[in-house]
């Protein structure tokens, strides 16, 4: 079995280094397993020259030179295509792969046959999960994430489970699969491109298709700021970061559910944020940077309801 890794930066090379070095250690351990193994980065028209910064850490890796930002899925698509090996292995460049853990999920793979994605377990510099994702965008998933609750079935998991969606930040796919249900859905420029993915397996009603939660292989962010939730990455990006996920969210809805759903989703997010704005102006509840959350995810989400023009297009951006 080849495995080929598969690495998309825009801006990464306070990371990247650490984050090629981890997946370099794997393939040697691996490799005494009689794995084979690849790495594939595109860099996303960095300006901080982070494809240089990974050609220098690894010679050996594959390098794609995008001159302009092509959005994650279609530099995703663009290694996918020149991979040779049986499982993808996405890695998000902000994190290291502990050891072991690429073999928890090839071990995923060779004990299920019906196993189609395998993901692993994200956790900060404490150990603790981040992002443990089992829920697809809906009714519950975005009703969590409005009223900030982040509880999940999988985030005390200790051994794998099926679930209905990993994040690839860190996950592996089978090659196959890609190959039958196509590539990730490039509109999706800045994300939801494995949600979209991960959704068309489910719909697809194939028995063999399954998606497996392993928190036994674990990634960890190599830095504290780095995948956090949306307020702390408001707070350090500003509100492109609220309307990369709203247009996305519209698209998502658009796509799998109907134009009011889309429409339902962006009223609600508009209403929730208003009042949560209302209360955060109550001197000692909210702050500077609440304040400037709540008000943005209001903005980009009417934003976002415009660019459908109310859920009856396709969003453009």
């Amino acid at each position: 079995m080849k495995l080929s890794f598969v690495i998309v930066t825009n801006n990464t090379s306070k990371f990247i280094g650490r984050c090629l070095d981890s997946i370099k250690q794997t393939i040697e351990n691996q490799t005494a397993a009689k794995f084979d193994a690849e790495i594939i980065v595109v860099d996303n028209a960095s300006a901080d020259d982070c494809g240089t910064i990974a050609k220098t850490a690894l010679p050996e890796i594959e390098l794609i030179q995008n001159s302009d930002n092509k959005g994650y899925a279609a530099a995703a698509n663009q290694a996918v295509e020149r991979a040779t090996g049986d499982l993808i292995v996405f890695v998000d460049p902000r994190v290291e792969v502990l050891a072991g853990s690429v073999r928890r999920l090839m071990d995923q793979f060779a004990t299920n046959a019906s196993c189609a994605v395998a993901g692993g377990k994200v956790v900060g510099a404490d150990n603790l999960g981040l992002k443990t994702v089992d829920r697809l965008p809906g009714l519950v998933a975005n009703f969590k994430r409005m009223f900030g609750c982040t509880c999940s079935k999988t985030r005390n998991a200790d051994q794998p489970m099926t679930v209905n969606f990993v994040p690839f930040t860190f996950a592996a796919v089978r090659k196959d699969v890609i190959a039958k249900l196509g590539q990730l859905d490039e509109r999706f420029y800045a994300g939801l491109a494995d949600a979209d993915f991960c959704r068309r397996i489910v719909k697809s009603l194939n028995p063999s298709f399954a998606i497996y939660y392993v928190p036994q292989a674990t990634a960890r962010v190599l830095d504290k700021f780095a995948l956090q939730c949306e307020c702390t990455d408001y707070a350090l990006n500003g509100s492109s970061v609220i309307k990369a996920r709203t247009r996305s969210e519209q698209m998502y809805f658009w796509k799998h559910y109907c134009p009011l759903t889309a429409l339902f989703f962006g009223g609600m997010d508009m209403l929730i944020f208003s009042i949560r704005f209302a209360a955060y102006l109550i001197p000692g509840v909210g702050s500077k940077d609440k304040r400037g959350y709540a008000w943005s995810v209001v903005c980009e989400s009417a934003k976002a309801m415009l660019a459908t023009q109310l859920g009856t297009q396709f969003p453009a951006e």
